[in-house]
């Protein structure tokens, strides 16, 4: 018989002033000194100056503002606000990439948006990147004609290594650590191995619609303190036989 179980969410405690805390972080994220940082952050040698300070004065890179603004000014990748971990580290994403809110990121994250040409018979970069001198132009596409789209809510595992055929992370999807993602990943999948294969999905279809529905990451953290998302609405795993 098919059944579909409710999830377990918990009951959250918030401490009783969380509200004005979390207002004050927002107060904090965007520093008067951001206009001066983003300009010193084009001079190399400062750079790693710059992003210390970026987290001593707004807080952390999960809610700097000013990093948020020099990878996309300067990395040419746009990262959502609360997104967090080593994909918020300049260089990890490539150009053209676009990361949703909320997102949670292991250690040691790898992202390849191209390959070597297995089907030449040239594996060599010298054949195929214009960067090193010798050719007028790339031979194969550039990183930033396969951008990565990840969703809102995705939590990457520990040295997760997103390669160049996953073009696309869906919404509340979970990558195990250790996951080589060779292929596009749905929402609200779990995934995990090498390469990387659904585990299963988190939530059934019925809840996954709420959940989109709601576009919850459009808010933020101090509304969903106040007002939150799900208060009443059951959420379900997806069906199992027995």
């Amino acid at each position: 018989m098919d059944t579909s179980e409710p999830t377990d969410r918990p009951q959250l405690d918030w401490q009783p002033d969380a509200v004005e805390r979390a207002r004050q972080q927002e107060k904090r994220s965007l520093s008067p000194l951001s206009g001066l940082l983003q300009s010193l952050y084009r001079i190399r040698r400062l750079r790693p100056l710059v992003l210390r300070a970026c987290a001593r004065l707004e807080g952390s890179p999960m809610h700097s503002q000013t990093l948020r603004r020099i990878l996309k000014q300067h990395h040419g990748a746009e990262v959502g606000r609360y997104t967090y971990g080593s994909i918020m580290i300049p260089g990890v994403l490539p150009p053209g990439s676009r990361i949703g809110a909320y997102g949670s990121t292991g250690k040691d994250l790898i992202i390849r948006r191209r390959d070597h040409p297995v089907d030449w018979p040239m594996l060599h970069p010298f054949f195929y990147n214009s960067a090193l001198g010798l050719l007028k132009q790339d031979s194969i596409p550039k990183n930033s004609d396969n951008p990565l789209m990840i969703g809102h809510d995705v939590w990457i595992g520990d040295r997760v290594t997103v390669l160049a055929g996953c073009r696309y992370i869906g919404n509340g999807a979970v990558l195990g650590a250790g996951a080589v993602v060779t292929t596009d990943v749905p929402a609200y999948a779990i995934i995990g191995g090498v390469p990387a294969r659904i585990i299963r999905m988190r939530f059934d279809d019925a809840s996954i619609a709420r959940i989109e529905e709601s576009a919850w990451w459009n808010r933020d953290i101090t509304d969903l303190i106040a007002h939150p998302a799900f208060a009443g609405a059951v959420l379900a795993a997806p069906a199992s036989s027995t």
